[in-house]
């Protein structure tokens, strides 16, 4: 929106919907595929494609952004004392949604006998009926582990990037006011507020079936946080 009486945002909204085969493989971010792949065998390429093929680690399938600024009155008529401590402040703001980004759960035991990737049996959707606390973020009972007494040399019928993780909310405002000292040398007084509402975002669940944290998440970002600057041109 062009600006109009002190007043400009921008607002978008995305729909998406990444899919690949992977994502990060060798730089980081992504365990190697779980089927070998013969070169030649036409049906071994296509198995393996077929049990990799799932939502990208960067898809996003919801997000929302409205940035704005308003330049407030710089109160002409006032009395210096009100101009000089209300008139002229800008107001920047950024309001940010998304859904959580996908991962998938792994078993850490060498059941495929491989030096690939293990993953256990679906039996459900961990999604639908998720707790999504802290504590249990995703519903572990829809995963059901391998042994290598009983499956030695099979692989778990998980299918990548089943899980959703939490998306997040967030708030960012700053506050400016520039006061001209002579000629055109100008002190900007900056107060910058980066999550201003204190929302939450937390990291990534736990991914290893049977371990204690599978399924619970253990990190998350900075809280509120509020600066101030000064800054000087001239």
């Amino acid at each position: 929106m062009r600006p109009t009486k002190g007043i400009n945002f921008l607002m978008s909204y995305t729909l998406g919907d990444a899919k690949d085969h992977v994502s990060g493989l060798n730089i980081g971010g992504e365990a190697r595929p779980v089927l070998p792949v013969t070169i030649g065998d036409e049906a071994s390429v296509q198995a393996a494609l077929a049990q990799e093929k799932g939502d990208a680690l960067f898809d996003v399938r919801h997000r929302f952004v409205l940035s704005f600024g308003y330049e407030l009155p710089r109160l002409a008529t006032s009395n210096a004392a009100t101009r000089l401590t209300l008139g002229g402040w800008q107001v920047n703001g950024i309001i940010q949604g998304q859904t959580g980004f996908p991962l998938t759960a792994i078993e850490p035991n060498n059941i495929s006998l491989t030096s690939l990737t293990n993953r256990p049996n679906m039996t459900c959707d961990p999604n639908a009926a998720a707790p999504h606390t802290v504590a249990q973020w995703f519903d572990t009972s829809c995963f059901q582990r391998l042994t290598l007494a009983a499956n030695a040399g099979q692989v778990g019928n998980e299918v990548r990037d089943v899980i959703r993780g939490p998306g997040f909310s967030r708030t960012d405002l700053s506050f400016f006011k520039n006061f001209t000292v002579t000629g055109t040398q100008q002190v900007q007084l900056r107060v910058e507020m980066f999550n201003v509402l204190n929302q939450e975002r937390f990291g990534q669940p736990g991914n290893q079936a049977g371990s204690p944290t599978f399924g619970v998440i253990t990190t998350a970002e900075d809280g509120r946080i509020v600066q101030l600057g000064i800054k000087y041109t001239f």
